[in-house]
């Protein structure tokens, strides 16, 4: 698959965004992360010190956050996604070219010309990991977009969430497809300590209240 830079930011050639973001329209998904962006500026304190970012795609999201954070480290299974994603990088993001889920294994992702609808499969040779696995320390924010998988994710992030401030999550009821419902993460967040913040489709986000 082909990659090119459209306004500073590499992504696949065949995305189907491509040719709107070079007519000037506004990728969906900013909608709340700009929204949350105006709520960091409005904020006083430092600096969060890390921000983990699942299912980073090219790096939009990462890229956008990284003035708000020391680290951000994005996690990325697509190959050429994750080549976007080297060359969107600056010094202070971390990439990782695994995905992010219950269980350690390895899984495979679907084929699709939408690239941004590529989900987790079945078994493969694609790296599986989970963020408490990782055992990361001081993280203040999670992002997890993954078509779907969202709840998997969840599941593997017990105790990385115990002290984690925010979450941002697409919640778009892609969820179904892997036996999970909107409303099951959101009880699930609910239960350990997470109250809505902010409600911008697809996604919300939520801080520990």
């Amino acid at each position: 698959m082909n990659i090119e830079k459209v306004n500073e930011f590499w992504v696949p050639s065949n995305d189907v965004h491509i040719e709107q973001w070079k007519s000037g329209l506004p990728f969906t998904q900013n909608k709340c992360l700009n929204k949350f962006i105006k709520y960091c500026e409005s904020q006083t304190k430092k600096k969060m010190k890390t921000v983990i970012d699942v299912g980073a795609w090219c790096g939009t999201w990462a890229k956008a956050i990284e003035p708000f954070a020391e680290k951000v480290i994005a996690f990325e299974p697509d190959k050429t996604h994750f080549e976007c994603l080297q060359r969107n990088c600056t010094i202070n993001c971390d990439p990782r070219m695994e995905a992010v889920g219950a269980e350690i294994k390895e899984i495979s992702l679907t084929e699709d010309d939408f690239t941004q609808a590529k989900r987790i499969d079945k078994q493969g040779n694609i790296k599986m990991t989970t963020l408490d696995n990782m055992n990361y320390q001081d993280v203040d924010l999670i992002k997890i977009d993954v078509e779907g998988y969202e709840m998997e994710v969840l599941k593997g992030a017990t105790k990385t969430l115990e002290s984690v401030q925010y979450l941002m999550i697409e919640l778009n009821n892609n969820t179904k497809k892997y036996g999970s419902s909107n409303v099951e993460i959101e009880k699930h967040l609910s239960s350990l300590g997470y109250k809505l913040l902010m409600d911008q489709w697809p996604d919300k986000v939520f801080y520990r209240g």
